[in-house]
């Protein structure tokens, strides 16, 4: 998938379907789709970055699109 797909992001969305265990360091979010992937959102709590999870397996986001999408989600 391109760094072009729109990002949607459920803030407090059931990241638990993507991710099973919260991971240390890790502040889950909620879920993020992009394009046809979706995943837990998280962030990172020592480098701040938010990236996707699957499976404890973590695929990076354009950070200025999920930022703009989780104030969005937030604001519904």
């Amino acid at each position: 998938m391109t760094q072009r797909a729109k990002l949607v992001v459920h803030h407090g969305g059931p990241w638990r379907h993507y991710q099973w265990t919260e991971l240390p360091g890790w502040e889950m979010l909620g879920t993020v789709q992009r394009g046809h992937e979706i995943g837990a959102l998280a962030r990172n709590l020592r480098t701040g970055q938010l990236v996707m999870l699957r499976a404890g397996a973590a695929s990076a986001l354009d950070q200025r699109k999920v930022l703009a999408a989780l104030q969005t989600a937030r604001a519904v």
